[in-house]
């Protein structure tokens, strides 16, 4: 059944799309060549590029490799060069066609552009300014000797290959050289920070000094992009206009990256006068673009612009704002881009051997320079080998910045198919080999530094322990929502740790959930802020508790729960999936509470759905729970009931005791239907649904009647499961 709804389904729409089609041939015929039929291929490509990127990105994200190669993966196969190109109807050149020898259309050429310039401007935005300040020597350090000397490599490289490919003079100068002098610069800080995030050493020597020495690169591998662009499109190509190129190149990015870093509160202002968040992440990128218009109209390149404007709202209050803002482009374009990138990649090309034996030199090259370009200069700065290394070879990958100068160079015409083909094998390689070899290399937990310094921090750590995880969370959201009253800016940085970031002009706070307490970190002048803070959060909590003390009438709202439930044709959920025939009892022993909710935990694992290591964490956030209120209702009835980490579903037990206990209920009568109900913290269950239905049960005194009076469980379990499809 499953499968033919499908069929039919595909088959319906391919009907229509024949059928649609062919009536509009003759219009199509007319057209042809026209804006719309272009605009309606390039709808067309998008949406099918989106499709692919995605599959192709969780394809690789499941093998636990990086997504970015699945994205240019997808774009191989869907590209010109293999799939694109084959004639369906309707499209005899295929769904991507070639442009003038040109892998891809103008129109996606320039869409994935844009989508370099988001890209761009998301890497300034998130580099670390006052890390970079922090760390400027040993980051400079080496990042100058990993630029300077991977450089010099690949460029090297690009000139043997061209001597033996072309046939032209070794020479550094001509722009094969220089394009893959650059393309080994770069490196993917991304990939590098994700593997030290997993191995928790983020915060460790290496790191630190990694990633502060991973800005240093990106920074000097656009610069010298720069000079590298600059140098090209003058023609120059001597050694004597290499260096006025190159100080016209480096003095337009300095002065306006300068006067952007000078300027950046200004900028911030100006944004934050939109009011509208959004809208204010939206102009933030619009100024994106126009710096990079006018980096282009300078003879640099237009990501160059990206870069600086980001670095521009980095350092300011509103820089994660614009992130969480920008993170729907993020999704929409940049994997686009990846996609494109791929599309470029022609298989023929790389499967010939000479391209294969440079590539493989070209990586090799790549490797060992920044290897040691990035791991000698540590060991000279108080790091052993052992920490030497990992910074060398955490700045091994290629990721963003080497697509992003690869697709410039083939749209410029200075590379052809075969140095790109070289460009993607390197960047291919790179990024797959360093993932898993400095995975190994950091599980090592010896030292890696020589001496170890006792550093006084300037950043003072508060720390709130809370009763329970619930009162976490009810805290949590009260001063989150208190801060931005009081003109602040949070960004969730990660979601499974619950890090948040609190930014207004100079002030910067920390904030990480625990399940049982809140962990602010801040400098020393805003310690007592943050105190202010939680002194007001607690004390107008209890003034709400009060008040509802005085308001709520706990009897009136238990009597609300049992009344009529009028029956309705939506979907419910059936009890018989929740209450398991081995999880019900006519004859509960206990004679207090406690008693009681302990044998139908026990209930619940004698009938296999709890497990026995689990029983004591489930009575004790049990205990927890009817520690704030008692779950005795009225009428005999009592639903205990809470959410605990020890279950991945809703699993509930019903039980009897015919004499019945204390439960505290409000009506002040003993209780005796019992239903205990335990449901999943990670994920949502529908327990409210749940409660529902047992209440449709138990509205009905000749049901409790029918309930209390049941011989045996098989009995019981048939009235809840039966009367509640009645």
């Amino acid at each position: 059944m499953f499968r033919s709804k499908y069929i039919i389904t595909a088959s319906a729409f391919a009907s229509a799309y024949f059928f649609f089609c062919a009536e509009a041939s003759a219009l199509d015929a007319a057209c042809s060549g026209a804006a719309i039929d272009r605009t309606n291929l390039l709808v067309i490509q998008i949406g099918l590029i989106i499709l692919a990127a995605w599959a192709g990105g969780a394809l690789f994200d499941k093998i636990h490799m990086p997504r970015v190669l699945g994205e240019v993966t997808a774009g191989v196969l869907i590209g010109p060069h293999l799939l694109g190109n084959i004639p369906i109807p309707f499209f005899a050149g295929g769904l991507f066609p070639s442009y003038n020898g040109f892998p891809i259309s103008p129109e996606l050429y320039g869409i994935a552009m844009i989508a370099s310039v988001i890209l761009l401007f998301l890497v300034g935005l998130e580099t670390d300014v006052p890390l970079l300040f922090k760390f400027s020597g040993t980051g400079a350090i080496i990042g100058i000797s990993g630029v300077v000397i991977s450089f010099f490599a690949g460029a090297f490289a690009g000139a043997l290959f061209t001597r033996y490919l072309y046939g032209t003079p070794f020479s550094l100068l001509h722009p094969v050289p220089l394009f893959l002098g650059v393309m080994s610069t770069a490196s993917s800080v991304g990939i590098t920070a994700r593997i030290l995030s997993n191995r928790k050493k983020m915060d460790s020597p290496e790191g630190v000094t990694t990633l502060s020495a991973a800005i240093v690169v990106d920074i000097l591998a656009i610069i010298t992009f720069a000079v590298v662009i600059g140098i090209i499109r003058s023609g120059y190509l001597v050694w004597k206009d290499v260096s006025i190129i190159s100080l016209k190149a480096i003095g337009i990015w300095g002065i306006l990256t300068f006067a952007g870093l000078v300027f950046s509160k200004n900028i911030a202002n100006f944004l934050k006068s939109f009011k509208d968040r959004p809208t204010m992440s939206v102009m933030g990128f619009a100024l994106a673009l126009l710096l990079a218009g006018v980096f282009e109209k300078s003879g640099l390149a237009m990501i160059i612009g990206a870069y600086v404007m980001g670095i521009s709202i980095s350092k300011t209050d509103i820089s994660f704002t614009v992130q969480e803002n920008l993170a729907v482009l993020n999704k929409f374009f940049v994997p686009i881009f990846f996609c494109v990138m791929g599309m470029l990649i022609d298989l023929r090309a790389l499967a010939k051997p000479e391209i294969l034996a440079f590539g493989m030199i070209y990586t090799f090259l790549a490797v060992i320079s920044k290897t040691l370009g990035c791991g000698v200069p540590p060991l000279f700065m108080n790091f052993n080998l052992r920490g030497a290394m990992r910074i060398g070879v955490g700045m091994v990958p290629r990721g963003e910045v080497a697509l992003i100068i690869a697709g410039l160079g083939m749209a410029l015409g200075v590379i052809d198919q075969n140095v790109f083909s070289l460009a993607m094998i390197m960047t291919f390689l790179t990024t797959l080999m360093t993932p898993p070899v400095l995975d190994l290399m950091l599980r090592s937990s010896r030292p890696t530094l020589r001496r170890y310094f006792t550093e006084k921090s300037s950043k003072e750590t508060i720390k709130y322990v809370l009763p329970n995880p619930e009162t976490t969370d009810l805290i949590l959201g009260k001063i989150l929502k208190d801060f931005e009253e009081e003109g602040f800016f949070v960004h969730r940085v990660s979601v499974p740790e619950s890090l948040y970031q609190i930014r207004k002009n100079d002030v910067a706070i920390a904030l990480q959930r625990h399940p049982e307490k809140l962990v602010f970190e801040c400098s020393g002048d805003d310690t007592s802020f943050v105190h202010t803070v939680f002194y007001e959060v607690i004390a107008e909590l209890e003034d709400t508790m009060r008040r509802l003390e005085t308001v709520s009438d706990k009897k009136k709202i238990s009597q609300s729960i049992f009344s009529q439930v009028s029956s309705s044709g939506k979907e419910r959920v059936k009890i018989s999936d929740v209450v398991q025939p081995g999880a019900v009892t006519t004859d509960l022993k206990g004679e207090n509470k406690q008693d009681i909710i302990t044998e139908l935990v026990d209930l619940l694992v004698a009938s296999g759905n709890l497990s026995s290591k689990n029983r004591d964490v489930v009575l004790a956030d049990l205990a927890a729970r009817e520690a704030t209120m008692s779950t005795g209702m009225q009428d005999g009835i009592a639903l205990p009931h809470t959410k605990t980490s020890s279950v991945e579903h809703l699993i509930s037990a019903v039980g009897v005791k015919r004499s019945g206990v204390d439960f505290g209920s409000l009506d002040a009568k003993p209780s005796k239907i019992f239903v205990l109900t335990l449901a999943p913290k990670k994920h949502q269950e529908p327990y409210l649904q749940f409660v529902g239905e047992m209440t449709k049960v138990l509205i009905d005194p000749a049901r409790r009647d029918r309930i209390l009076s049941s011989r045996t469980n098989k009995e019981l379990y048939s009235i809840f499961t039966k009367s509640a499809k009645t």
